[in-house]
């Protein structure tokens, strides 16, 4: 049995005379009906209270004066709430839709509770030609002030909200001809799917229009231009009002810094006008964040003078300028690099090269797949999108579920080949690791970050570390990477692929050429092993510092994982086991 309770709303404002019509087609469906006299005169009052005398189930509220039909649903809303109500049903007083449409918007309620259902209309000839192009008008601005094509249709009255959510973004809207568009880009905003039905629209010859030429196209304009700079004010600041991360939280559990919305804005900005300018708009966005992100803030300060140390220590030269702004500016041109790559705009042989000795490295027998270690030095994805899209191996990426789901959010919009041959890391199994084994037989190259400590949540050994030293302190890996290699028994490789002017360099590392470990063993492998990484890593960062994009204390930490995994701080050379062991290394997989 549905959990959803469904009341019909309608609004009405001079449409007395058809509005005995419009109740009896909707009285097959047995819903609770509320209509709304908005400040009808006398005559309309006389015409709605002969409307609603075969129905007396009907409850009908009043406003003394007209207050526009967003006032009315408002109205209307609250009182479904008041009744408790799930989700109201708007149908305009004016007959122009076809309630045939109904049930399959109510079929997609029960499937989608949270989504807003929409009528997509569908006009026959008796449409006038300026109403139609004034919808396109509006079509226009709402792709723009969501980022999306998703809201395909945004001011047809027949529609299915779900409550309370609907009622709250209703008295944020305006109260006329405006209300339902601005209520639908609203919802869109917090989150809420849009579906759409189509529905067979009329505009009959003796029929009544409430659209008021000059004043609705006005309170229409003023309505587009409030929500596109609310929508600019959004891409700006509220990815940078959310909760700062407390003391001791984990990486994972950091804020967004930048909203889906905010990233599609930028992509959109390169895909319409180009590189020049998502470059240019990119410094105002970047300046905010580095006015507003004071943790990541200070993790970039703090890792600039720990290379600027370490850099002094081992015979390099002085770092010149450290800048955290130049940092951070660096980390957002990767989300043009991560589409741009994919969308074939960054080429393997042009944009991109490998350093050399690198692609020898990559020259192994087809048949031999190899486990890649990377990290968040450099750009991840534009190693596998160059890689892979220059056929020289395909890439299977190992991805934690949270950031897979986030990743895919916006990859999946602008570069759909992205968000193949992506896995959801959640345990190391007897199941991903048959799977593996037999990508790894097809030449594959199996993709891990090797650099951070294991998603809050995710049980096995990610969530086990071994610490290292890297740049000069002791710090903190998850033991996953490096106890994979020993469950895969293959050759493990590393990769980073880091900015150098206008180009980005690949550069590839082979750091095992065979893995054959007793059990005995495993132990110290997996510390060389994880030690060997952390060298390169240190190695790249020290010449590449505005490449390392881990915007937290890296030195910290063990003292981040959530408990009850909380680890203290390990001398090097020390593996931290505060987990069982994984299922895998009890299973066939991970005998010797």
């Amino acid at each position: 049995m549905s959990a959803n309770s469904y009341c019909i709303v309608i609004p009405c404002y001079r449409h007395g005379s058809v509005l005995g019509q419009v109740l009896s087609e909707l009285q097959p469906f047995a819903l609770p009906i509320i209509v709304v006299d908005d400040g009808n005169d006398e005559a309309e009052q006389a015409l709605i209270k002969a409307a609603l005398a075969p129905f007396p189930e009907v409850i009908l509220l009043k406003h003394e004066h007209n207050s526009g039909k967003g006032a009315a649903l408002v109205t209307a809303m609250s009182k479904a709430q008041e009744l408790g109500f799930t989700h109201v049903i708007q149908i305009d007083a004016d007959g122009q839709h076809d309630l045939a449409a109904l049930p399959q918007m109510l079929e997609l309620a029960e499937q989608e509770p949270n989504a807003l259902i929409s009528g997509l209309p569908q006009y026959d000839d008796s449409i006038p030609k300026g109403r139609l192009i004034g919808r396109y008008i509006t079509h226009f601005w709402v792709w723009i002030e969501t980022m999306s094509f998703e809201i395909k249709d945004s001011m047809c009255g027949m529609r299915i909200y779900p409550l309370p959510d609907s009622l709250t973004c209703s008295r944020h809207s305006g109260h006329y001809m405006d209300y339902d568009t601005e209520v639908m880009v609203r919802l869109y905003w917090q989150g809420h799917p849009v579906r759409f039905v189509p529905v067979k629209v009329i505009y009959p010859k003796d029929g009544h229009s409430n659209f008021r030429m000059f004043e609705d196209n006005v309170k229409i304009s003023l309505m587009h231009t409030r929500l596109v700079a609310q929508g600019l004010l959004r891409l700006i600041t509220k990815p940078f009002t959310k909760q700062q991360r407390s003391a001791g939280a984990h990486w994972a559990q950091e804020p967004e810094r930048m909203g889906l919305w905010g990233m599609k804005f930028m992509i959109w900005t390169y895909q319409l006008l180009g590189l020049r300018a998502f470059k240019l708009l990119l410094y105002p966005v970047i300046a905010v964040f580095y006015c507003t992100a004071r943790p990541q803030r200070a993790a970039s300060a703090q890792f600039l003078q720990v290379v600027r140390k370490r850099r002094r220590a081992t015979g390099l030269s002085d770092l010149r300028d450290p800048s955290v702004f130049t940092h951070f500016y660096n980390f957002g041109l990767t989300l043009l690099d991560k589409v741009a790559t994919w969308q074939g705009d960054i080429k393997l042989g042009q944009e991109a090269v490998f350093a050399r000795g690198s692609a020898e490295v990559m020259n192994y027998p087809q048949a031999e797949g190899r486990l890649l270690l990377v990290s968040h030095l450099g750009d991840i994805e534009l190693c596998r999108a160059l890689v892979t899209a220059g056929k020289i191996r395909q890439v299977t990426a190992l991805v934690f579920h949270e950031n897979a789901q986030r990743f895919a959010a916006i990859m999946k919009t602008f570069a759909p080949k992205s968000t193949v041959n992506l896995i959801a890391l959640k345990d190391f199994g007897p199941e991903l690791m048959i799977e593996l084994k037999e990508r790894l037989d097809h030449g594959e190259l199996i993709a891990i970050a090797a650099d951070r400590l294991a998603v809050p949540g995710v049980s096995s050994a990610t969530a086990r570390t071994v610490t290292v030293d890297f740049m000069g302190r002791p710090a903190s890996l998850a033991q996953g990477p490096f106890i994979l290699a020993t469950l895969l028994k293959c050759p493990v490789m590393a990769m980073f692929a880091l900015r150098e002017g206008d180009k980005r360099v690949i550069y590839a590392h082979e750091l095992r050429s065979e893995v054959k470990v007793a059990r005995s063993e495993r132990s110290a492998f997996i510390q060389a092993l994880a030690q060997d990484f952390a060298k390169l890593l240190e190695q790249h960062a020290l010449t590449h510092p505005y490449d390392w994009f881990n915007f937290f204390d890296f030195w910290q930490q063990d003292q981040a994982s959530p408990k009850p995994d909380q680890v203290s701080p390990q001398q090097p050379g020390t593996l931290t086991q505060n987990q069982p062991n994984i299922t895998s290394e009890d299973s066939n997989h991970g005998q010797n």
